[in-house]
């Protein structure tokens, strides 16, 4: 029996102690902008739309649409950012709201402020003309968000930005379907629309909640790259890997297993087969949330290949049986809630199992939240975080792509 979970009681303190270590270690790499005290926020909702348009750069002459612009409550500032000579979109979906908003804009007598009626998939806006697309509270609405975000792409110049502000911050607490979101409220959560975002088109820029005056929402900052043709990819993908590409040349020193539990996502999923030919038994597919946009949803698998899957709930994967190998395949830079999932695999792992990691490597630390958004992290914050969890490298082996690294990792309880 591991001592972390020993009957004398010195596993609950173990574990006490590593989730210690684990709030250190995610302090540290926190990063400011996960506290940002209230002082320092703009006042109200102009002094906000003056910040963000300074930071961005947006200013007299801008072209903006402010999608889903309501009783447009953020349409009046942009319109005095914008001045006379620039332009202010005033878009939404409903007649009512059109007509409230051409009522309004003769009142204020601001002639920079045009109406755009649009529709759920597709914001029906000039191509290639808007320096600025802004969403507050709008994006969780989104039942067909692939659409919206490539009509989003489309209306934006090249090197033009797109402003989320929405909630909630982390990962997705409710999977209500997306076809439903036009009709039932529902909150978005912010890895939903950095996933959504990023494989449409969109280069992630940053996370700005300084910027806003109110403490709950995220604030997103994307942009439509310069040199991009068409939306619909990923501007920012990880380096291709060799195919057909050996597991034994990624781990070299792998070890016999008969229950692995595998954490892929993207390139790195053609090595599951592999990995499961090398199986004595029957693994499973821990589905991070980080990722999931629904409960059921399981990232394609090899021709040929079944199977079993489990979703992540705060970080807990629910595994009701043993594992002998963990997988995390250009996966582990996603995690938010870490030190669970960590703590959980480490119960879960028998003695003599190992952790064997493929990641894209970061130049430098970036904060937790950072390296999920950017899909990167430093080597040494893996390293740290691990042995925070009660694991350590045993391994470093050479990667099968430039902007990968490989490490393999146990439990620091395991005795040689």
């Amino acid at each position: 029996m591991s001592r972390w979970n020993s009957p004398s009681g010195g596993g609950a303190r173990c574990r006490f102690c590593r989730r210690v270590l684990w709030a250190i270690c995610f302090a540290a790499f926190a990063g400011p902008g996960l506290l940002v005290q209230a002082a320092e926020r703009p006042a109200d909702r102009a002094e906000a739309i003056r910040a963000l348009t300074q930071h961005l750069e947006i200013g007299e002459g801008s072209v903006v649409a402010d999608v889903g612009a309501g009783r447009g409550v953020y349409t009046w500032p942009f319109a005095e950012v914008v001045g006379e000579t620039g332009v202010i979109y005033a878009q939404d979906i409903t007649e009512r709201a059109i007509r409230n908003l051409q009522d309004e804009r003769q009142r204020r007598n601001l002639s920079q402020v045009q109406t755009v009626r649009g529709r759920v998939d597709d914001p029906r806006l000039p191509a290639d003309t808007v320096e600025l697309v802004f969403l507050r509270h709008v994006y969780h609405h989104f039942g067909q968000p692939r659409e919206m975000l490539q009509g989003i792409w489309r209306c934006l110049k090249p090197g033009g930005y797109l402003v989320v502000v929405d909630r909630h911050r982390g990962t997705l607490r409710d999977y209500l379907p997306r076809e439903e979101r036009t009709r039932r409220h529902a909150w978005i959560a912010e890895t939903t629309v950095v996933r959504e975002a990023r494989e449409e088109g969109f280069a992630f820029i940053d996370a700005a909640e300084s910027l806003w005056y109110e403490p709950e929402p995220f604030l997103l900052v994307f942009q439509r790259p310069e040199d991009a043709q068409r939306p619909g990819s990923d501007p920012d993908p990880f380096a291709p890997l060799p195919e057909p590409l050996d597991l034994q040349q990624v781990f070299p020193d792998l070890t016999e297993y008969r229950r692995p539990a595998i954490i892929a996502w993207g390139p790195a999923r053609q090595l599951i087969g592999p990995i499961l030919e090398r199986s004595s038994g029957q693994g499973i597919e821990i589905v991070l949330e980080e990722w999931a946009t629904q409960r059921d949803e399981q990232g394609p698998l090899p021709e040929g290949v079944s199977l079993p899957a489990t979703l992540t709930e705060q970080g807990d994967p629910q595994l009701d049986a043993p594992i002998d190998a963990v997988f995390f395949l250009d996966a582990y830079h996603l995690l938010f809630h870490g030190p669970v999932l960590l703590s959980r695999l480490h119960e879960s792992l028998v003695p003599g199992g190992q952790v064997y990691l493929l990641d894209r490597a970061a130049a430098a630390p970036l904060s937790r939240r950072d390296a999920s958004h950017r899909r990167r992290i430093e080597p040494q914050v893996v390293r740290q975080e691990m042995a925070a969890a009660g694991f350590e490298v045993i391994g470093e082996d050479s990667p099968p792509a430039a902007d990968r690294f490989v490490r393999v990792f146990r439990r620091s309880d395991d005795q040689d």
